[in-house]
This record gives structure tokens, C-alpha cells and sequence, in this order.
């Protein structure tokens, strides 16, 4: 009877390991490293689907075709912070989105930062949505964007640190599809207006990158962890058993 409580105790705590440790990657958040950076691609369509909340809003968009670049793309009026880590280089090297997929989830930064840097309220059901952004290594149905131009034409930066890799210059042939792509409207809300606030955006800033930074080591962190607790579930599993058998 000691014996089948002692073998019982024991794989209740290996469950809850295990448990825990499949639990914790869904909370992390979606890293830079989880997106093929070295390809920018331009994608617009209508939002069909939202699911607004953290760690990311997800916004889900029925993507316009055929796909081509804006003309004025490469001169867009984008945040002087995003300009600072190489936000122009990505413009420049922009593509059209090549893929199959009729519709692709767009992975945004956290509520917090979105509103330090402009977005007032959500983007809502129905609303045209240009965005340029990198597509995932392991799911290429999500694409994380640099930025996004809402219908308004308000362009707001969904990126303040440095990308794992740069994304490697458009073909020629890319290139030369947006030469009769029509512009888009002007409005006075592009780019860092006083919206970002200057105290928020630092504070954003700061964030994000503390989180790129958890971001990276999150999986070793995850596996460290279940290491030492199985470790110490079967040490004490043993001693359980060993004192069992011996009463």
C-alpha cells in the first residue's frame, strides 16, 4: 500500500512538471528571432478578424491582389525612432508579398507600446491596413510587422530595437512593381507626431527591449527549469520509494 501512494505521488509531480513547463512558452512573448527578417514584405488588405490583448493583438487582414509596393513606399514619413535602428533600410528593401495565403495574422507590439506610439484606441473590423513586416519561421499564416499605415494613413512603428538580421535588398523585378502603384494620401497624423509622447516612448523603448532581451533566452530558461525540477521530482520520487519500501 506504501508503495502504490509513494508511485503515485510521483508521477502526480512529474504531471505538474511537465505541465508547467508546456505552459510557459504560450505566455512568452513572439520574438524578433521567431521571424525571417531577412525578407520585408508589403502586404494590405481589409481587417476580417481582431483579437485585441496582450502579450500581442492579433489582426487578421484579407489581403488585396495582386500584391505591388506603393511608388512613394521608400519615401513613407516613419517615426525618427524607428529611422534610428534602420527603419529606412527596411523601406528601401521592401517586396511584395509572394505567398499563396489569402489572408495573413498580423502579430503587433503590446497594447502599451501601440498606444505610446500613436494608436488611439484599436483597429476595427473592416478597416484597410498597409503594413510592411517579416513573415514567421515556423508559421508563415503570421507576419510581424515594422510598422503599419492605418486607413487614416497614420503610420505607427511596431519595432525599437535592432533586428536580428537586415532584410536583404528587394529583386529588381520587385522593384520595378510599384512604379504605377498609386500613392496614398497624405495626412497630417503620419510619422512621430506629438501622439508618440517623448516620456512614453522611452519608457516603450526600454520595455521592448528588456522583453527582446527575455525573448531570446525565455527557452533556455524554460528548459534549466525543467531540468532541475525533474531532477529533483525523481530524487525525491527515489527517497519516497527507498522509504517505503523499507517501512
Amino acid at each position: 500500500m506504501r508503495r502504490a501512494s509513494a508511485t503515485t505521488a510521483l508521477s502526480l509531480l512529474v504531471a505538474s512538471v511537465i505541465g508547467l513547463a508546456t505552459a510557459n512558452p504560450a505566455a512568452a512573448h513572439h520574438g524578433w528571432e521567431e521571424y525571417d527578417t531577412t525578407a520585408a514584405y508589403y502586404v494590405s488588405g481589409t481587417v476580417s478578424e481582431i483579437r485585441w490583448g496582450n502579450p500581442h493583438p492579433e489582426v487578421t487582414i484579407e489581403l488585396e491582389t495582386p500584391v505591388s509596393v506603393p511608388a512613394d513606399w521608400a519615401e513613407l514619413d516613419i517615426p525618427p525612432e524607428l529611422e534610428e535602428i534602420e527603419g529606412r533600410e527596411v523601406l528601401d528593401a521592401t517586396r511584395p508579398y509572394e505567398g499563396e495565403a489569402e489572408r495573413l495574422t498580423m502579430d503587433l507590439a503590446p497594447i502599451e507600446r501601440l498606444s505610446a506610439w500613436g494608436l488611439d484606441g484599436e483597429v476595427t473590423e473592416g478597416e484597410r491596413i498597409e503594413a510592411v513586416g517579416y513573415l514567421g519561421r515556423d508559421d508563415d499564416a503570421h507576419i510581424r510587422p515594422e510598422l503599419i499605415v492605418l486607413e487614416t494613413g497614420q503610420v505607427v512603428r511596431q519595432r525599437s530595437v535592432p533586428l536580428p538580421a537586415m532584410p536583404e535588398a528587394a529583386p529588381a523585378d520587385d522593384a520595378e512593381d510599384g512604379a504605377g502603384a498609386e500613392d496614398r494620401p497624405a495626412d497630417g497624423t503620419d510619422g512621430a507626431d506629438g501622439s508618440d509622447g517623448a516620456d512614453s516612448a522611452d519608457s516603450a523603448d526600454a520595455a521592448e527591449e528588456s522583453a527582446a532581451e527575455d525573448d531570446g533566452s525565455s527557452s533556455a530558461v524554460i528548459w534549466a527549469l525543467l531540468a532541475v525540477g525533474v531532477l529533483v521530482v525523481v530524487g525525491g520520487g527515489v527517497y519516497v520509494v527507498r522509504r517505503g519500501n523499507r517501512d
